[in-house]
């Protein structure tokens, strides 16, 4: 009986070890999605002080 539990408890531990990495892995997931947004997000930010440093140059030759 005393080897029967043991294995048990071994099994037991080995899905919650697993359960714990799909979490991390899930999590680790999520991070690289927000930072790619982020990125995006600096990119449109760069291109919008592109075009304005632009427009204010054509005002500053037209006036």
């Amino acid at each position: 009986p005393q080897r029967q539990q043991q294995q048990r408890q071994q099994q037991q531990q080995q899905q919650q070890q697993q359960q714990q990495q799909q979490r991390q892995q899930q999590q680790q997931r999520q991070q690289q999605q927000h930072q790619q947004q982020q990125r995006q997000q600096q990119r449109q930010q760069q291109k919008q002080q592109q075009q304005q440093q632009h427009f204010h140059h054509i005002n500053a030759v037209y006036l």
